[in-house]
C-alpha cells in the first residue's frame, strides 16, 4: 500500500515539477522514477506489479495514438513521411553497425536497437508544443512507421523469420473479421443505435475500447510482433466505429494520463541503474559511441532530410530531436536481447541508459526549438 501511495504522489507531483523545470511531463516522471528508485533513494523497486501496470500503461498509450491518427492527413504527406522514416532508420543503423563491429558486439541487433524512436514520447511532446498541424502529422506518421519497421526487423533478427505462415493466416483472418464487424456497425442503423444507447449509462465505449486494446495486443504477441502494434491497430479500428471520437478520446485521455501512462514512465526511471555507467571506463566509452550513433546520427540525418522536404530551420531541427527520442522499443529490444542471450547485462544497462539520456534531451530541446520558431514568427508578423 505504501508503494502504491508513493506512486500516486509521484503522479501528482510530476506536472508541477515539469512546470517548474519547463520540461515535458514525461521527462519529469522519469526523473522522479530515478530519484525514488534503487539508483538514489531506494524507496521504490522494480517489482512484478509495477512492471505489469507499466506495460498496461504503454499499451494503453499506443491505443490512444491509433485513435487520434488522421489517416487522410498521413496520406497527404506520404512522401515526406517516407523520406524522414527512411533516413531516420538507415543512418543510426549504419553507424550502430560500425560501432558494434568495433567493440565486438552483435552488429545487426545493436543497429536495429538504436534505430528505434518512441511514439510514447513523441505523442505527449506533440501535445505540449505549439507546432503546425502538418509538422505534427508528419512527425507522428514517421514515428509510427519507424517503430513498425524496427519492430518487424527486431522480430526477424530474434526469431530468424518474420512470421510463421499459419500465424500470418490467423492474423489476416482476425483483421478481416474485425473490419467486417466495423463495416456492419457503420452500415446498420439499428446496431449503431443500440450501441449508442448503451454508452451513456454503462460507458460501453470505454469497455469496448479496453477489450479491443488487450485483445489485439494479445493477437500481436501471438503472431510474433510487439503487443503495442496490436493496440495501435485497435485504436485505428475503433476510430472507425464512431463518426466523432472527441468525447471518447477525452475520457480515455483522462483515464490513461491520470494513472496508467505516468506509471509507465515512472517505472522506466525506477528500472534505471546509474551505477552501471561509472563501473567501468570501457562501458562509458561504449555508451558514448552508441549515443553518438543512435542520437546524433538520427538527429543529423532526420534534420537534414526534413529541411530538404520543406520544413524551416527550427522545425527541421525539432523534427530531428523528436525522432531521436528512444525509449520503449529500445528498452524492449534490450530486454529481449538479454533474455535470448544475444547481449549481456552490461550492454543491456547501456541501452537502457541510452534510451533515458535521449528521452531526457530530445523532448525538451524539441519543445524549445518549436517554441522559438513561434516567437520569431510572431515578432516578424506586422501589427495592423
Amino acid at each position: 500500500m505504501f508503494d502504491i501511495f508513493l506512486l500516486f504522489i509521484l503522479i501528482l507531483v510530476a506536472p508541477v515539477l515539469a512546470r517548474i523545470l519547463k520540461v515535458p511531463v514525461i521527462v519529469a516522471e522519469i526523473i522522479l522514477g530515478i530519484i525514488v528508485g534503487p539508483s538514489v533513494l531506494g524507496f521504490l523497486i522494480s517489482s512484478e506489479w509495477l512492471y505489469t501496470i507499466a506495460i498496461m500503461g504503454f499499451i494503453y498509450l499506443m491505443f490512444i495514438v491509433g485513435l487520434e491518427v488522421e489517416l487522410s492527413l498521413l496520406k497527404a504527406n506520404v512522401s515526406k513521411v517516407l523520406a524522414i522514416t527512411s533516413i531516420s532508420i538507415l543512418v543510426p543503423f549504419f553507424l550502430g553497425y560500425l560501432a558494434a563491429t568495433l567493440y565486438n558486439l552483435p552488429p545487426l541487433f545493436i543497429g536495429i536497437a538504436i534505430s528505434t524512436t518512441s511514439i510514447g514520447v513523441i505523442l505527449p511532446t506533440i501535445k505540449e508544443i505549439n507546432a503546425r498541424k502538418e509538422f505534427s502529422q508528419v512527425l507522428l506518421g514517421s514515428a509510427i512507421l519507424v517503430d513498425v519497421v524496427t519492430m518487424l526487423a527486431l522480430a526477424f533478427i530474434i526469431e530468424g523469420k518474420l512470421l510463421a505462415f499459419d500465424k500470418l493466416l490467423f492474423l489476416m483472418a482476425s483483421l478481416m473479421g474485425l473490419m467486417a464487424s466495423t463495416y456492419f456497425l457503420k452500415k446498420y442503423h439499428t446496431a449503431r443505435t443500440t450501441i449508442k444507447g448503451l454508452i451513456e449509462p454503462y460507458h460501453t465505449d470505454i469497455r469496448l475500447s479496453l477489450t479491443l486494446i488487450f485483445g489485439l495486443a494479445i493477437l500481436a504477441e501471438f503472431v510474433g510482433v510487439h503487443a503495442i502494434l496490436g493496440s495501435f491497430f485497435a485504436g485505428l479500428l475503433f476510430s472507425e466505429l464512431q463518426e466523432r471520437v472527441e468525447k471518447l478520446v477525452e475520457k480515455l485521455l483522462s483515464f490513461g494520463y491520470g494513472f496508467f501512462i505516468p506509471v509507465f514512465f515512472i517505472a522506466v526511471g525506477v528500472r534505471t541503474d546509474l551505477t552501471t555507467l561509472v563501473s567501468n571506463l570501457r562501458n562509458l566509452e561504449i555508451l558514448m559511441s552508441l549515443l553518438a550513433a543512435g542520437f546524433l546520427g538520427k538527429f543529423l540525418g532526420t534534420s537534414f532530410v526534413s529541411k530538404l522536404v520543406g520544413f524551416d530551420k527550427y522545425e527541421s531541427l525539432s523534427m530531428g530531436l523528436a525522432m531521436s527520442a528512444q525509449l520503449s522499443l529500445t528498452v524492449a529490444a534490450a530486454e529481449l536481447g538479454l533474455a535470448t542471450g544475444i547481449i549481456g547485462s552490461e550492454i543491456y544497462s547501456m541501452l537502457i541508459l541510452l534510451a533515458i539520456i535521449s528521452v531526457l534531451l530530445s523532448p525538451s530541446l524539441a519543445k524549445m526549438l518549436v517554441g522559438k520558431r513561434v516567437v520569431v514568427v510572431s515578432e516578424e508578423t506586422p501589427i495592423p
